[in-house]
């Protein structure tokens, strides 16, 4: 045996955001954007773009369970 592999499951309920191809052509729509415009290199970008704009993600969490924590 070369390793071990380890395989686990992720359950809805453990899970903060999921950005998915619906709904990035869902908000293209809100826009007047046609769904057609929207291919596989668009999506990419707005893919790339999201995870830019969440790199500072940990001090975003840390905020909301303070928030959380104060209620």
């Amino acid at each position: 045996m070369l390793g071990k592999e380890v395989s686990s499951v992720i359950r809805a309920s453990e899970v903060v955001f999921i950005l998915t191809m619906e709904d990035v052509l869902t908000c293209a729509e809100e826009m007047g954007v046609p769904k057609e415009a929207i291919t596989d290199d668009v999506f990419y970008q707005v893919k790339k773009g999201v995870e830019s704009a969440w790199e500072g993600w940990p001090e975003v969490v840390k905020g909301a369970i303070s928030e959380a924590l104060k209620g």
